[in-house]
């Protein structure tokens, strides 16, 4: 199958002329999201859309079909769409834990920074993910204001869990004893990459204070939604342009969702979690336009990582890109999130701009979240933060002008915690053809639903996919074919570049400490943190 599309390039009557205020930005970021739940990318039994809202988005403006997270795992991929630097440059190549002492280092700056200096009002909702001691809290990274659970969902207690498998157990009320043990949380400690959360209630912070613990995941998708619309109201009523970076709760386990979507998708519980994801976005962008602000605002929708596919019916729909040979040949295991496969990272995405963007384009150039933040700043007018190199790139070209960006643009997939050295590249994208150096799953986190992994191999030469042609990724090209060699070398000589152009920047080394006492908790006196009895 082939994902061949195109970019329109029918601009005729679209005016980009400088208005007498910056544009406003809005950024919605999934987690674990895959390329198949968004209905304008996947439906292929011709059922209800669950993505209503987003579908309409994407129509609006500009629906990417080659777009690809910087890692397939929560915080590295975070940390490079604030900065648009892989983690092999700003340092974080690993999950941070809850009790995280530091976070994303302090001297990469990410886009709030830069905007906010800029003199533009800054509000951020949803999960972070990046460290919440001190400076490294989104108040000290540019954001003005911040809603939001702080970590994934399944690095603490509730009252009333979602569902993920195995099913969490509530949190304890009892002063005295404690009864929860999150596995999905000893999956993520038996990477290395935390400690063991139990004994703790999810926050929900309000700045730097916790107004509810244990988060209520039931009900969290409101609150956002209400945030969102209230911030809109409130900033775009400022003679100050806004960026608002919304980065949902959804699709990450457990998962839960109002009443009100219960049985609405074909998909079951999972896809009526999504229906309720694409509702904020329905109510995002008529905030928009019930303030007058739809056609002063840019907005993007992507997400971090692709689906957990070892949660099984709670992990979303890979779509065609289901990583056939590790399947097949590799002994099994996820090829999705963890894992540099095409589900692991390739994202729905879109941007839309009405008035600026012509609508209705699907775009096949190969991009990166790490694109946002450069494209963002050239749009704006501003400069980039000087003294280092970025892996994003501006692509105002792609989406206003429909110039394709493809054979000639590589991207590095670097290693997402299901094996090898955390952050390091093993996997290379240059143009149609993929090499991956090193297969398989070391951690159970990265296993298949049923819990298989495949033996880590190391592949030298690698091997070869095109991806353009085989989406998929079932049949490597013949190592002794013209094309194979001719591919090869594009390869390497895309490795030679990184490797020096990494040993030649100015790279940080993030700290991965922890101390239980940087944890958020509402009561210190209770065994959970528990806000209220």
């Amino acid at each position: 199958m082939s994902l061949l599309a195109y970019c329109a390039i029918v601009f005729s009557g679209l005016s980009f002329s400088q208005s007498a205020r910056s544009p406003n930005f809005i950024i919605l970021f999934g987690d674990d999201v895959a390329w198949g739940d968004l209905g304008a990318n996947w439906n292929p039994n011709k059922t209800a859309s669950d993505t209503p809202n987003l579908d309409q988005l994407a129509q609006s403006g500009v629906r990417f079909t080659d777009f690809h997270a910087a890692a397939s795992v929560c915080s590295p991929s975070r940390a490079s769409l604030l900065t648009a630097r892989l983690g092999i440059r700003n340092g974080v190549t690993k999950l941070f834990s809850s009790s995280a002492v530091e976070g994303l280092p302090l001297n990469e700056t990410t886009f709030a920074e830069v905007f906010k200096a800029a003199g533009y009002n800054t509000a951020m909702i949803g999960k972070w993910h990046l460290g919440l001691n001190g400076s490294y809290h989104p108040l000290g990274r540019g954001f003005d204001h911040y809603l939001g659970v702080p970590m994934s969902n399944d690095e603490g207690c509730g009252d009333h869990p979602g569902h993920s498998i195995p099913e969490p157990k509530p949190c304890s009320k009892d002063n005295d004893t404690f009864t929860f043990h999150p596995i999905s949380v000893s999956n993520d400690c038996e990477m290395g990459e935390c400690d063991d959360s139990a004994g703790w209630a999810l926050p929900l912070l309000e700045n730097r204070t916790v107004i509810e613990q244990p988060a209520d995941l039931w009900s969290l998708s409101d609150k956002y939604s209400h945030k969102a619309v209230e911030l809109i109201k409130q900033m775009g009523s400022s003679e100050k342009p806004f960026l608002l970076y919304v980065a949902f709760a959804h699709m990450h386990v457990p998962l839960g969702h109002s009443a009100r979507y219960t049985n609405t998708s074909v998909h079951g519980f999972y896809g009526d979690t999504v229906k309720e994801m694409d509702g904020i976005v329905g109510d995002i962008m008529e905030a928009l336009r019930v303030n007058g602000l739809e056609n002063d605002t840019m907005v993007w929708f992507t997400a971090d990582n692709g689906p957990w596919v070892s949660k099984c019916q709670y992990a979303g729909d890979q779509g065609p890109f289901t990583g056939t040979w590790q399947e097949t040949i590799g002994g099994g295991g996820s090829t999705a999130k963890l894992t540099p496969w095409e589900a692991g990272h390739r994202e729905p995405a879109m941007v839309s701009w009405p008035g600026r963007i012509q609508p209705g384009q699907v775009c096949d150039s190969l991009l990166s979240t790490m694109d946002i933040f450069p494209t963002m700043a050239a749009i704006a007018g501003l400069a980039m933060p000087p003294n280092r190199k970025f892996d994003g790139i501006d692509i105002s070209d792609v989406i206003f002008h429909g110039k394709r960006v493809y054979e000639e643009r590589a991207l590095f997939h670097p290693n997402s915690l299901s094996a090898g050295t955390a952050g390091d590249i093993n996997t290379y994208r240059v143009g149609k053809y993929k090499a991956m150096y090193l297969t398989g799953q070391s951690f159970a986190a990265a296993s298949s639903c049923g819990g298989k992994r495949g033996p880590v191999e190391k592949h030298d030469p690698p091997l070869i996919f095109n991806v353009q042609e085989d989406p998929a990724e079932s049949t490597p090209l013949d190592s002794s074919s013209t094309e194979y060699k001719m591919a090869l070398k594009q390869i390497q000589s895309a490795a030679t570049f990184i490797k020096n152009d990494i040993a030649t920047d100015n790279t940080t080394v993030a700290s991965y400490k922890t101390d239980p006492s940087c944890r958020p908790c509402c009561n210190r006196k209770h065994v959970v943190c528990r806000c209220f009895d």
